[in-house]
């Protein structure tokens, strides 16, 4: 494998991780909007705590996805989490 192939390897590896981040931040909203339509204490409690889970693993990823391309640039998830409606 060349280097340039090894590069667009990564590329590739790395948009498809930001991708998943992105699925996950998505079902992040979904959990923490049930939690605040559930009228169990206890279940509002675990999904929020499900959600917060779910946010850090995508996070998680997106630093991963950052690291194999060498990206300084801030996570994609930062951004897309501040525009979440706060709980």
């Amino acid at each position: 494998m060349t280097s340039q192939e090894g590069t667009f390897s990564r590329e590739r590896t790395a948009a498809a991780m930001h991708g998943t981040a992105e699925q996950l931040e998505v079902a992040e909203d979904i959990l923490h909007r049930s939690a605040e339509e559930s009228p169990d204490p206890r279940t509002t409690t675990r999904l929020h705590a499900l959600g917060d889970e779910v946010t850090a693993q995508a996070h998680a990823i997106d630093q991963r996805a950052d690291l194999l391309t060498g990206s300084d640039a801030e996570p994609r998830s930062d951004a897309s989490r501040n525009a979440t409606v706060a709980r």
